[in-house]
């Protein structure tokens, strides 16, 4: 587990396809890391949505294209090797 304190941030990715490899890189290196998903629109940006959605007739779920943003995170004393092994 890393500690919230002792994180840096390695990376930042959008594609879950890119953070899969990421993940896989890190794996191989031995390097502990965490990855947290942030929603790319908050709870005011998802009121929007559904009030558009429900303005045109269409039901939330049909008009929803929620996307996440992953934050990849190291400790900082292993922040040197992760970016070698990544980058």
């Amino acid at each position: 587990m890393i500690f919230f304190l002792n994180r840096k941030l390695l990376a930042t990715e959008s594609d879950p396809q890119q953070v899969g490899d990421v993940k896989f890189k890190l794996q191989k290196a031995g390097i502990s890391y965490k990855v947290d998903p942030v929603r790319n629109r908050g709870g005011f940006g998802q009121s929007i949505d559904s009030c558009m959605a429900a303005g045109v007739g269409m039901r939330y779920n049909q008009f929803n294209t929620t996307s996440f943003i992953y934050k990849i995170y190291v400790r900082r004393k292993d922040y040197e090797n992760a970016r070698k092994a990544v980058y």
